[in-house]
C-alpha cells in the first residue's frame, strides 16, 4: 500500500464523524444535509442518512454492493446493490445508477483511490 493511501485511509479513520458530515454538508449544501453515514470499504457497504432540500422526513440510503475500476486514468464506480426509503429514489436508482460505470470526477480519484485502493481492478489494456 502506497503512503499516500495509507494516509487517506489514516486520515478518515481518524477525522470526527462531525467533521465528516460538515464537509460532506459543505459539498452538497442546497441539495441535501447528511444527518448520519456509515462507510465500510472491506465490505462495500455505505449508509447514509439525509433530508433532502425542501423535505423534512429523513431519507436513508444503503448501497450494499460496489465496484471501483479503473480505465487508464479515469476511476469509475460501479453500484451493483442499493435502496433507499424511497420508492422513487429506489427507481431512480434502478433506471440511471444500478451496473451502470459512473465517473469519479478526478479531483476526487486520488482520494478515493487511496480509500479503496485494495478494491481496484487492473487496469484494462486496449
Amino acid at each position: 500500500m502506497s503512503f499516500k493511501s495509507t494516509l487517506a485511509k489514516f486520515a478518515v479513520k481518524q477525522t470526527p464523524k462531525k467533521m465528516m458530515l460538515w464537509l460532506a454538508n459543505k459539498k452538497i449544501k442546497g441539495v441535501a444535509k447528511l444527518t448520519d453515514f456509515h462507510f465500510n470499504p472491506a465490505e462495500h457497504k455505505l449508509y447514509v442518512q439525509m433530508i433532502l432540500s425542501g423535505e423534512q422526513e429523513k431519507v436513508e440510503l444503503w448501497i450494499e454492493d460496489f465496484t471501483l475500476v479503473v480505465h487508464e486514468k479515469s476511476y469509475k464506480l460501479v453500484i451493483h446493490q442499493a435502496q433507499s426509503t424511497r420508492p422513487w429514489l429506489d427507481k431512480f436508482l434502478r433506471n440511471f445508477a444500478l451496473n451502470r460505470e459512473l465517473k469519479i470526477p478526478e479531483q476526487y480519484a486520488d482520494l478515493i483511490h487511496g480509500l479503496l485502493n485494495s478494491d481496484f481492478s487492473e487496469p484494462e489494456e486496449d
